[in-house]
């Protein structure tokens, strides 16, 4: 090493040795700097990123919406249904099982205020599945029957229908007490808008007004009604009948016929071996005594005693019964009410096993209740009216038929019956409250005859209109158009196509997986069955 290089070498040695303390700080301040700009540049990048991430989420709104609207959700008859009109007919077939099954939805295991895709509606599918598969049942026969309408010329002018379907949305909305924009979405997705889902509102009006054209068209005419009747009568037919009870005597505590029991410790020792206490011994007799076999036959052969006796005497004193359908009958003495051999004054005694009783039964005659229906309309008045002040503003007016329907229009808060002025035909005794069945159906009824009647603070305004063709030809006539209808909608949907280009829905993973479950299961056991086949061939041909 030179002489100047190791100058060199001893000189920053001794800068770095004699570095002050004013020095330290410089340095440790410069080093301070350093790392706030590094940060700084950290803190930009993180808030570029973020600004991107909102600037991404605030635009997937009109995007998410966008696709909605335009996207293809799922293909049914070969038309491309979007998110808006799935989710419509979604909610609708949703709300409608809802409000049909209200009261037994916790017997389903049913939360509506739980996300539906957690609850399980069967062993594989979940309630949202369910009602998805469902949605789109309605969308294949919808399909098809606006097609089969399009096809037949078919024209409805939907204008009032949808006038009032707006103003329905109206005075929901504001009767829950929030927007028509968020009541709309609230009842058909999170989509949805009056604009939006106006075709799909109209589509299904047109709908329903060609499906009851189907069904005017094929209503079954009265030889047809009458056919069907004499082949059920057993089902329409109605008897009166008397009835007396007998209730076998079953013992409360052991007789000489109770079964032997065992005596064990346990019954006369405590668990520290002394005697057992009167407290330890009435256990026992927490649960009710169950009489042995010995002591039912007994006490259902002193019953039958008098089951005999009572047969004598029910004809007169048994407890009368009348006008009943044998649906309604106890199964075990309904076959032989509506026996086709039963003639008055016929009695005999049935046994109730599984009670432990016996009928004594008189019969008394069988029939046709031929008991008309009756035509009548009905206002159900909003808060600002009483059912007397419209009554007698219609009294101080035309006071007829046509000025009471205007009313109804004017005045009802049934929405669903503004447009045919409260219209009900063909209504029935068993198809309403007993103070309305009772004013309709008193035989001094006549036509014109009005009332206001409250029942469970709901007011009725009704203008008698007339009778109509008796229970069991409507019951009837019902049957055979919904058998039609039903075969109907079979034909013209069983070729609808359902596509899932988006694999939006489970169900029909899960029908694929059982399907290919079945067949694979169906391969095995034919597999097997030819094995066995072939080895019993096998043996047959050794044992030859």
């Amino acid at each position: 090493m030179s002489k100047n290089e190791k100058v060199t070498e001893n000189k920053e040695q001794t800068e770095q040795k004699v570095m002050t303390k004013y020095d330290r700080k410089v340095q440790k301040r410069k080093e301070e700097k350093e790392k706030e700009k590094k940060e700084e540049r950290i803190s930009t990048a993180i808030g570029i990123v973020v600004l991107v991430a909102l600037v991404c989420l605030v635009a997937s709104f009109p995007i998410r919406t966008y696709l909605a609207t335009h996207e293809t959700y799922v293909v049914v008859n070969g038309e491309a249904v979007n998110k808006v009109e799935f989710d419509y007919q979604y909610n609708l077939t949703k709300n409608n099982y809802i409000t049909q099954y209200g009261s037994y939805l916790t017997y389903f295991g049913l939360d509506t205020s739980k996300d539906l895709s957690t609850q399980m509606y069967s062993d594989t599918l979940t309630w949202q599945d369910y009602f998805e598969q469902n949605a789109v049942e309605s969308l294949k026969q919808n399909k098809a029957l606006m097609a089969e309408a399009k096809a037949a010329g078919f024209t409805y002018d939907t204008t009032d229908e949808y006038n009032t379907f707006k103003e329905t949305i109206k005075t929901s909305a504001a009767s829950a007490g929030i927007s028509e924009k968020e009541y709309v979405r609230s009842i058909y997705g999170s989509y949805a808008t009056m604009g939006r889902i106006e075709e799909y509102v109209k589509n299904d009006m047109v709908m329903n007004a060609y499906y009851q054209k189907l069904q005017e068209d094929n209503a079954p005419s009265d030889d047809e009604i009458q056919s069907y009747y004499e082949e059920n009568k057993a089902t329409y037919d109605s008897v009166d009948y008397r009835l007396t009870t007998i209730e076998a005597d079953l013992p409360t505590e052991p007789t000489e016929l109770a079964d032997p029991v065992e005596e064990t410790a346990a019954d006369t020792t405590a668990t520290d071996g002394t005697a057992a206490t009167d407290a330890t011994a009435s256990d026992s007799t927490d649960t009710a005594y169950q009489p042995s076999d010995a002591e039912i036959a007994k006490a259902m052969e002193d019953a039958k005693v008098l089951a005999d006796d009572a047969e004598k005497t029910v004809a007169k004193d048994g407890e009368a019964h009348e006008n009943e359908k044998k649906s309604s009958v106890n199964y075990l003495i309904s076959d032989w009410l509506f026996d086709d051999a039963r003639k008055a004054g016929d009695t005999t005694v049935i046994t109730n096993d599984n009670s432990h009783c016996y009928y004594a039964v008189a019969f008394e005659k069988r029939y046709l209740d031929e008991t008309p229906s009756a035509d009548v309309r009905v206002i159900i008045p909003t808060e600002d009216k009483t059912g007397e002040e419209i009554l007698e503003e219609w009294k101080s007016g035309a006071a007829t038929e046509d000025s009471f329907a205007e009313l109804c229009k004017k005045y009802t808060q049934d929405t669903s019956a503004v447009e045919n002025g409260g219209l009900f035909e063909q209504v029935t005794k068993t198809g309403m409250t007993e103070e309305l069945s009772n004013w309709i159906f008193d035989n001094s009824r006549q036509a014109g005859d009005t009332v206001a009647i409250t029942v469970s603070d709901t007011t009725y305004v009704l203008y008698y209109i007339g009778q109509d063709q008796p229970e069991w030809k409507i019951n009837i006539k019902n049957t055979l158009v919904s058998d039609t209808m039903s075969q109907h909608m079979q034909d013209i949907t069983a070729d609808v196509t359902v596509e899932d280009p988006k694999g939006k829905l489970n169900y029909l993973k899960v029908q694929a997986e059982e399907s290919a479950a079945a067949e694979t299961a169906t391969a095995e056991t034919q597999e097997i069955t030819e094995e066995q086949t072939a080895a019993t061939e096998e043996t047959a041909t050794q044992a030859q």
